[in-house]
């Protein structure tokens, strides 16, 4: 009897002690907390989140989500894969800053496009005029291979005029050895400069042989660097004039040889006659003055038939001095006004 009740204890044990194996992952422990009167200073400053902690054997708990509130977090739950998932939330502040930043730049994108435009501008405000570019040409170039020449230019902007003066009583042989690939060489230097100053502008011209008062060769330089032989259009009324000047006076008195070039625009208008004085100075001194006065009248009546309402100024420039020999004004419809260097 006593045997069956120790089998009997032993049975009991030895179940309970499997039961306690087998449910063990099912038991939840039970913690008490009691309410928590701490406050909360986030970065010196006390916050209220709408719960109050609560206190575990002497330590201070929030809940996840009462955190995520406390640092600004997105918080979401997996119910499925039994998961608190914590992330950042966008932060509005940097968007805001970053697409400040983006319009910043964009602006000083925009800045430096105005100044690099304005420096453009700049540049071609300081571009050299006709004469001064003429001179330049004359004063840095004037010989090729031998052969020595003189430019003179004339137009404006759009359209700019090329007479290349060569002597052939002094320099027939060396432009006799001149191939015409070597005298279109010759022209491509000249209008090369030219088209470095006004890049847009129409460039024509030709070589004249000031000896016989004989054109050489007639071009046209276009806008791609290309040289067109053979080809001369005027594109403007000031350019058909000064050709009829050109071609009608050029030897106008005892064989003086002048070269003519208009330069302005329906209100104003300048020529200026070119000469070479120390070459034709006999002839140039015994030129009386009534005589040239007439002679420069006599193209302001030209020019006013083209150009009713304008104010011309006439010159008649030596190129070996670089200096004014005589000047002259016509005021539209009034007075013509003339004076000469004093020989």
């Amino acid at each position: 009897m006593k045997t069956i009740r120790h089998l009997t204890i032993w049975t009991i044990i030895i179940l309970s002690c499997l039961l306690m194996f087998t449910f063990a992952d099912d038991i939840t422990k039970v913690i008490q907390a009691a309410e928590s009167n701490a406050r909360i200073i986030y970065n010196d400053k006390e916050v209220s989140l709408g719960v109050k902690l609560f206190s575990i054997e002497g330590s201070n708990y929030l809940s996840v989500r009462a955190l995520a509130v406390l640092f600004d977090k997105n918080i979401d739950w997996n119910q499925k894969e039994q998961k608190i998932i914590i992330s950042d939330k966008p932060n509005t502040a940097m968007n805001s800053l970053k697409l400040e930043l983006d319009t910043k730049n964009k602006s000083i994108l925009e800045l430096q496009d105005k100044l690099k435009k304005l420096e453009t501008d700049i540049a071609s405000s300081k571009k050299l005029n006709i004469r001064e570019l003429q001179d330049e040409l004359n004063n840095e170039y004037g010989e090729y291979a031998g052969v020595t020449y003189r430019v003179i230019l004339s137009g404006n902007e759009d359209e700019i005029r090329v007479k290349i003066e060569v002597d052939l009583s002094k320099d027939k042989s060396a432009w006799s050895r001149l191939t015409g690939t070597k005298r279109e060489e010759l022209v491509k230097e000249v209008c090369g400069i030219i088209a470095g100053e006004y890049n847009f502008a129409k460039i024509k011209g030709y070589i004249k042989d000031i000896d016989v008062s004989k054109k050489l060769m007639t071009f046209q330089y276009t806008w791609q660097g290309e040289l067109e032989t053979s080809i001369y259009r005027n594109f403007s009324t000031i350019s058909t004039l000064e050709d009829r000047f050109n071609n009608d006076y050029d030897g106008y008195f005892n064989e003086i040889h002048f070269t003519f070039a208009l330069s302005g625009n329906d209100n104003r208008m300048e020529y200026t006659i070119y000469i070479q004085k120390n070459r034709f100075e006999e002839k140039w001194d015994k030129l009386s003055d009534s005589t040239l006065k007439n002679f420069m009248k006599k193209l302001c009546s030209e020019i006013n038939s083209e150009f009713k309402d304008c104010y011309i100024y006439g010159y008649v420039y030596d190129t070996d001095s670089s200096s004014e020999l005589a000047v002259c004004e016509q005021v539209p419809e009034g007075e013509f006004t003339f004076d000469r260097e004093q020989q």
